[in-house]
């Protein structure tokens, strides 16, 4: 079902209430109750770009990032499986490197004690600048991010 506004066309799904380039209040709260949701508001002052960021966004509430489990010897880092990662070695590993600029994500490492890893390239920019050595119980802690083509490294804890 499609609904009119002001002679614009909206359907009444979230992804398409970002063609609205701009709402007034009243408006938004018409859209809403017609569709039976809260979007419009959400919608409200919109551009035809709705991947643009705001300016200066503001949170209220939590943000929730998902965890992932990496598994076997070889696991991509890569955020789009969660921003915290955890990994219990199960052998030798050589972890690849799936971040794009601008991204980052956490990385938990259980069992450093018999086994070891081969990082991809990176710049560790703590820990006298190399890679950190593994905690014989309990978790390292690392964070990575993506600048560009270079991939960073920080040692956040070692779990000891």
């Amino acid at each position: 079902m499609a609904i009119k506004v002001n002679g614009t066309t909206v359907v009444d799904n979230a992804r398409e209430l970002a063609n609205i380039a701009s709402l007034d209040a009243t408006t938004a709260a018409t859209i809403g109750a017609a569709i039976g949701a809260d979007y419009a508001t959400a919608a409200q002052g919109a551009t035809a770009d709705a991947a643009a960021p705001a300016a200066n966004p503001s949170f209220t509430g939590s943000i929730t990032e998902e965890v992932f489990a990496l598994t076997g010897t070889t696991p991509a880092l890569d955020p789009a499986n969660g921003t915290i990662q955890t990994c219990t070695l199960s052998g030798a590993s050589t972890p690849t490197d799936g971040l794009a600029t601008g991204e980052s994500l956490t990385l938990m490492i259980d069992d450093g004690a018999t086994n070891t890893i081969t990082w991809p390239t990176m710049t560790w920019v703590n820990n006298a600048g190399a890679a950190p050595t593994l905690a014989a119980t309990g978790y390292t802690v690392m964070a990575f991010w993506k600048v560009s083509t270079t991939l960073y490294g920080a040692l956040v804890g070692d779990g000891s």
